[in-house]
């Protein structure tokens, strides 16, 4: 009964993740399909830069969390090995993207302003929950916690496509800016 208990005690803890992969997708889709409700001419060239910046640091991100995971599978690392550099790395980056967000949100309208605040303020709590919650396995691995492979894999490739279409979104939406210039 002890070995059952315990075995079900350790099952049971599971790495804290909050994914904001899947909000941020939203969020650049309520961009793209509302442009009309925000756009105005006046605004439109910071807009495009901000998105431009965006996309930019967005774009190192995912980059740089695929080029991390390639790594980890292609050299077999173990869990529970931390690497405190590259987590940094992973941590400033996207702080890189929440400082960008905030620059495209507040030439957006009430409604994409919020949902912006919103998503702004859940990607702040998880980079300052000094490692309490994690913005996916891949910065768990990272901090040497006990991620298994498959949750590894499955968490970049989800995460990844997100992240990706989040990318052609904003340059999509920088086009449809710059027609209606």
């Amino acid at each position: 009964m002890i070995i059952l208990f315990s075995a079900t005690g350790s099952y049971a803890q599971s790495v804290p993740v909050e994914d904001v992969s899947k909000n941020l997708l939203t969020w650049t889709q309520h961009l793209h399909s509302n442009v009309d409700k925000y756009f105005t001419r006046d605004k439109g060239a910071e807009l495009v830069r901000n998105l431009e910046l965006l996309k930019t640091y967005l774009a190192a991100y995912t980059k740089t969390r695929k080029n991390l995971s390639d790594s980890i599978f292609r050299k077999n690392i173990a869990p529970g090995t931390p690497d405190p550099r590259n987590t940094e790395v992973l941590k400033t980056q996207m702080g890189e993207v929440l400082r960008q967000m905030r620059g495209v949100t507040d030439l957006t309208n009430n409604d994409l302003r919020a949902e912006g605040d919103r998503l702004n303020d859940q990607i702040y709590n998880v980079l300052n929950s000094d490692g309490t919650v994690f913005l996916s396995y891949l910065e768990a691995f990272l901090t040497g916690k006990e991620v298994t492979k498959k949750e590894l894999a499955l968490d970049n490739g989800a995460a990844y496509s997100r992240l990706q279409e989040a990318i052609g979104l904003i340059g999509s939406t920088q086009d449809r800016i710059k027609q209606k210039m």
